[in-house]
């Protein structure tokens, strides 16, 4: 795909922002969101989809997804804390996934609060998650390490 066409959707949903017609505005704001959102651009993401009032669902979709993002920006920026507060929010709002369970449980693991990750990655490893059986092991290769 064409790194450029979430930008080029972002514009056009702009554009289609100046009409008059609630609906068609809440359309625009919802679909600039995402393509924002595709683009990587969490903050413009998150400033798109106040400019025109949303159904309840598609808040709760568009600010659960900026939140997920957050936590992943944060965490590979070594803010592990950040990336906490941002998963803590987005749980509030959405089930969390296992592929963010999983992020919780290296964040933690970074902050060296092996109990939680242990407690966080078992959880997801119960599931099947590879991922979390992997964080498992790291959780008990650091420990065996202390």
């Amino acid at each position: 795909m064409d790194a450029n066409r979430p930008l080029e959707a972002a514009a056009a949903f702009e554009r289609a922002l100046a009409t008059t017609d609630g609906q068609a505005r809440s359309d625009a704001a919802y679909g600039q969101s995402l393509a924002y959102l595709r683009a990587g651009l969490v903050d413009d993401a998150a400033v798109a989809a106040a400019k025109a009032p949303q159904q309840r669902r598609r808040v709760a979709e568009l600010q659960s997804s900026i939140l997920a993002e957050r936590a992943l920006g944060a965490f590979e920026n070594g803010r592990y804390i950040e990336a906490l507060i941002a998963l803590d929010q987005r749980a509030q709002i959405a089930p969390e996934r296992i592929d963010l369970m999983v992020l919780r449980g290296y964040a933690y693991l970074n902050l060296n609060r092996r109990e939680d990750a242990r407690r966080i990655f078992e959880a997801a490893a119960g599931t099947g998650s590879r991922d979390a059986l992997k964080g498992l092991a790291a959780v008990n290769e650091n420990a065996s390490q202390r």
